[in-house]
């Protein structure tokens, strides 16, 4: 559900999106992303990449270690 939200956002509005999003959850938002990127014919990979890249600008390499390393999934 998630991940087809995301794909109906255009990507002229996804640095607003990720702004939007609090602090705290867009962590949550890069595991989508990576999600997203496991099942390559359901979701454009584009449209992740650009996701990726608006998220990492907002949240630094941190966030791809923290969600790489967490056990808890989406």
């Amino acid at each position: 559900m998630a991940l087809s939200t995301m794909m109906r956002i255009k990507p002229n509005d996804i640095t607003d999106a990720v702004n939007s999003i609090p602090v705290l959850l867009r962590d949550t938002l890069m595991k989508y992303v990576y999600k997203g990127f496991e099942n390559p014919k359901d979701y454009s990979s584009s449209a992740l990449l650009t996701w990726h890249e608006k998220v990492l600008a907002a949240t630094g390499l941190g966030s791809i270690v923290r969600v790489l390393t967490d056990r808890r999934t989406v």
